[in-house]
């Protein structure tokens, strides 16, 4: 609408500057045909004065400019004669511009007389003559008047868009600025509010699974005849261990979540071998993925391998990242593990043929509480913290990682540390 309004001014604009034009060249036109024939008719007059016919000379009048015209005449002149007869004329045709005339004697050839003469009622009266006086290429006497006040008009610019228009266009501008950024940040809450809800369901899942376990792993030990069988005493004693130290594996990556955020967590390096810390953390998965019938493959190129850095959080990166090529990949999961040096760094690249990620999903993977969407399908477990928390202790390390991805294909997140120089 304001744009509308502001095209609406100028196209009005524009039409007013053309109507003033056409009033401009009218008012013109009027003006000067009035002084043509004021000015023919003082020339009849004083031919009948000296009894000479008006129609022998043609043409008797002539425009040099806008406000400066001669008129032919073959005989002397009286100037009170003249002035009187211009003053009548100019009077019974309305012409109230005050004008300045002078006589032109031929024998002499120069100009004989020139007076200055105030017509209206606000103009004062002078005898000083600011007009340069033309001479005439003409045989015989003539006079010419010049209206000084009569200066060539022009229609007024188009103005400016108002003061009002561009205060109110900057409001509005501002206006729909704020009202852009209210509404990105309410889409970002509401990012972050469903991203929550997933965490809350997702570690709702995840602790309510071991405690059901340590629950029902309880009520058999508190059974009175559990006594007679020891080796089932051990078995559910395990149970309970293992469920509780899984309880505090996943409260732990809440506590390390908060930690980051505060800037509060705290790096004991020291150097380590990057070499060493792949292989003791793959000896840990090889298992797993032997089980599922599938292969680890190591290619250990790099020939500098010493790093400062946290040993444990270095190997939860690696760890972080190879459960994820695991936990994402086929029944039969082929993951290779890659190092090689670029200038002062160590590259580590793991490689999966899990089901991929999509290009979309890809550039948020890793953010806080982001997971892939998967639909109402959970066979993956998780809170979405775990690139977030790897990416975040990288950083932490100068160190960083990238991903990419294909779907059906699989994945390779590439990790950079700097060596110790």
């Amino acid at each position: 609408m304001q744009f509308f309004w502001i095209n609406k001014s100028i196209q009005t604009q524009n039409q007013t500057i053309d109507i003033q034009k056409k009033n401009i060249e009218i008012e013109n036109q009027q003006f000067e045909n009035r002084v043509n024939i004021s000015l023919t008719n003082v020339r009849d007059k004083l031919l009948l004065l000296n009894d000479e016919a008006a129609g022998f000379y043609l043409d008797p009048v002539k425009q040099i400019t806008k406000n400066y015209f001669v008129v032919s005449f073959y005989d002397t002149l009286s100037h009170e004669l003249l002035e009187n007869f211009l003053i009548s004329e100019f009077q019974q045709r309305h012409i109230q511009e005050s004008f300045e005339y002078g006589i032109y004697d031929c024998f002499s050839d120069s100009i004989i007389y020139d007076k200055y003469v105030g017509l209206s009622k606000n103009t004062k009266i002078s005898d000083n003559i600011s007009a340069n006086q033309q001479k005439w290429d003409h045989d015989g006497h003539y006079f010419g008047v010049y209206f000084p006040d009569r200066i060539e008009s022009a229609p007024s610019k188009a103005s400016e868009i108002s003061y009002s228009l561009a205060i109110t266009s900057i409001i509005i501008i501002l206006i729909v600025a704020i009202f852009t950024y209210a509404i990105s940040i309410i889409l970002r809450q509401k990012k972050l509010s469903v991203m929550r809800n997933d965490f809350i369901n997702n570690m709702t899942h995840e602790l309510k699974t071991p405690i059901s376990t340590i629950h029902i792993s309880s009520d058999v030990l508190l059974r009175t005849d559990i006594h007679k069988d020891p080796e089932r005493i051990k078995r559910y004693a395990k149970i309970i261990k293992a469920e509780n130290n899984r309880l505090e594996g996943q409260v732990e990556k809440v506590l390390q979540l908060a930690k980051l955020e505060k800037g509060e967590i705290q790096l004991n390096k020291s150097i380590i071998n990057i070499h060493t810390v792949i292989k003791n953390i793959a000896e840990t998965f090889e298992i797993s993925i032997q089980d599922r019938k599938g292969k680890l493959h190591f290619e250990l190129n790099a020939q500098h391998v010493e790093i400062e850095a946290d040993p444990l959080h270095i190997t939860n990166v690696i760890a972080t990242i190879l459960d994820n090529a695991n936990k994402y990949s086929p029944a039969e999961p082929e993951i290779s593990i890659n190092t090689l040096c670029d200038h002062d760094n160590v590259i580590v690249s793991i490689q999966d043929n899990g089901k991929g990620i999509k290009s979309e999903d890809l550039k948020h993977v890793f953010e806080k509480f982001y997971r892939v969407p998967t639909g109402n399908i959970h066979d993956v477990k998780g809170f979405g913290l775990g690139l977030f928390y790897v990416k975040s202790i990288l950083k932490s390390h100068n160190g960083n990682i990238t991903a990419t991805s294909e779907p059906n294909i699989g994945s390779t997140f590439t990790i950079t540390l700097p060596l110790i120089k």
